[in-house]
């Protein structure tokens, strides 16, 4: 049995659907993203299990995630949300994905490939309303209808924008990208492609505006258990699919002043026992993504955290939870191995261990899933990589 693994609770995932599915609009239907291989919880399993409990449509972001769930048996609508090249058409239409069409290029190249295969190409038309990312601008909406007229194999059956500011709650910025969108779908209507399906909805979206809810959500964000901002918590009765683990490898115990690690920046205050988990930077351990600071006060903490390194006093010290107790990391984290000071706690070699390890940045060496239908994990709960809730051990 490996050392280091992740655990997901199926379970979670058919509750968190059937609370989204509790809040839709009567004519909505939900469009799981499944991108990322579902987030890091496995994008077939994930896919599979709301399948079963009716799920119609699942979105990806590339061509070969579409291709991967089709060649393991999920039906149904999967729509691709990034570009696509004109190599992978001839796969993507054999498997019968739904595509976006973002650009002019993508237009007259899918529209030759198209011809050639004598195929028809179902399209979800992207407008630009304000994520600056991918779409046609508004002052491409006349041409774009007027070039799908002119090609016959390109067949458009939906239409939708991504909000950029609606996780911040920023309901002006929102309502602009909606209303701009809104007119976009005027156009088309007025060129003749009506009874496209719409949506705008993301995660946050979905439980702000549901007067937005239109054909379809797209939520991913929820599915996984989390909320997209702390101000939605409480919204939904979420569940947690997730839970990394490993197991402590080697155990002793050492006296009062004793260096750990790299550069020796920790040093035990008192006699304590050293327990080392084989898990690291390597797969994703103690690894955080970059933010940007939002505002001058999120500025000087992140300043003031990094001063006090500087004087080896470390803020927000990276720690696991074993037996119900936080337990810190002492010293640097490793590429593949790490020392906990367990204190003395009553521990053994082979206890399991939780870590705060973050979905995507989790190496696939760990990715041996159990795939459990009645795992119960709610009193070891991660929430967004950090952990809450457990008393440090003394």
């Amino acid at each position: 049995m490996s050392d280091a693994w992740i655990d997901i609770n199926l379970d979670a995932i058919a509750n968190n659907y059937r609370e989204v599915t509790q809040h839709l609009s009567p004519a909505a239907r939900v469009m799981a993203v499944v991108k990322a291989d579902a987030y890091g919880l496995g994008a077939v399993p994930v896919a599979q299990t709301l399948q079963k409990l009716g799920c119609p449509a699942f979105a990806v972001t590339t061509v070969e995630e579409g291709l991967i769930l089709r060649q393991h048996g999920v039906e149904g609508i999967i729509l691709v949300l990034g570009p696509a090249s004109a190599e992978q058409m001839a796969e993507a239409l054999a498997s019968d994905l739904q595509l976006t069409l973002s650009d002019f290029h993508m237009l007259r190249e899918w529209e030759a490939v198209a011809a050639e295969l004598g195929k028809e190409v179902k399209v979800h038309l992207k407008l630009e309303t304000g994520m600056g990312r991918t779409g046609f601008f508004a002052k491409e909406w006349e041409e774009l209808a007027a070039q799908l007229k002119q090609s016959p194999h390109i067949t458009p059956v939906g239409v939708y924008t991504h909000l950029a500011r609606a996780a911040q709650r920023d309901r002006a910025y929102t309502r602009q990208q909606v209303e701009s969108f809104q007119r976009g779908v005027n156009l088309l209507e007025q060129q003749g492609f009506a009874g496209l399906w719409k949506h705008v909805c993301n995660s946050a979206a979905f439980l702000d505006y549901p007067d937005w809810h239109y054909d379809f959500i797209r939520t991913g964000t929820l599915l996984i258990g989390h909320f997209p901002a702390t101000a939605f918590a409480g919204k939904l009765k979420l569940q947690d699919p997730w839970l990394a683990k490993a197991r402590i490898v080697s155990l002793r115990r050492v006296p009062k002043g004793t260096f750990v690690g790299y550069q020796s920046i920790y040093r035990t205050k008192a006699e304590t026992q050293l327990a080392v988990i084989p898990v690291g930077y390597a797969d994703g351990f103690g690894v955080q993504p970059h933010f940007v600071p939002q505002g001058v006060w999120d500025f000087i903490k992140i300043v003031i955290k990094n001063f006090l390194a500087l004087c080896r006093i470390y803020i927000g010290q990276e720690s696991v939870i074993l037996q119900g107790y936080r337990v810190p990391v002492a010293g640097k984290i490793g590429m593949q191995l790490t020392v906990l000071d367990v204190g003395n706690l009553p521990c053994e070699t082979g206890d399991e261990v939780i870590l705060p390890l973050r979905r995507t940045q989790a190496n696939p060496r760990l990715l041996r899933q159990y795939w459990s239908e009645k795992r119960l994990i709610a009193k070891r709960h991660i929430k967004e990589g950090f952990l809450q809730s457990y008393p440090e051990y003394p």
